[in-house]
């Protein structure tokens, strides 16, 4: 189910992408892991330094009605989501910074965690 709204949404992004606010995520040295917090209600992006060959997990508070768009990574391939159905889970192949959309449906504040390992 989530693939199949996903895939009819991407078709949407590029008229919407460029509106959306961008975030740089950075991990703390020695980190996997880290979050954002803030409103995602009109979407945003985030830009991530990956390596290639790297298992990159995206948590969201799917409750709320937020989801992964798309992820893009360095070369502007976009990545098969590769996660059981309640979770996002993609693997790199190219070094570099990658593009990941977020929609958002919940006003407010919320979560959102990203891991590389």
């Amino acid at each position: 189910m989530k693939k199949i709204i996903l895939l009819s949404l991407i078709g949407l992004l590029p008229l919407t992408a460029n509106a959306m606010p961008t975030t740089v995520i950075k991990f703390a040295k020695g980190s996997y892991c880290t979050s954002f917090t803030g409103d995602l209600s009109k979407g945003r992006k985030f830009k991530i330094d990956l390596g290639a060959g790297q298992e990159f997990n995206v948590e969201t508070s799917s409750l709320d009605g937020n989801y992964v768009a798309s992820v893009i990574d360095s070369q502007g391939i976009y990545l098969e989501d590769q996660g059981p159905v309640d979770e996002y889970r993609y693997f790199t192949r190219n070094k570099g910074i990658h593009t990941v959309r977020i929609a958002g449906q919940s006003q407010g504040n919320t979560a959102v965690k990203f891991c590389a390992y």
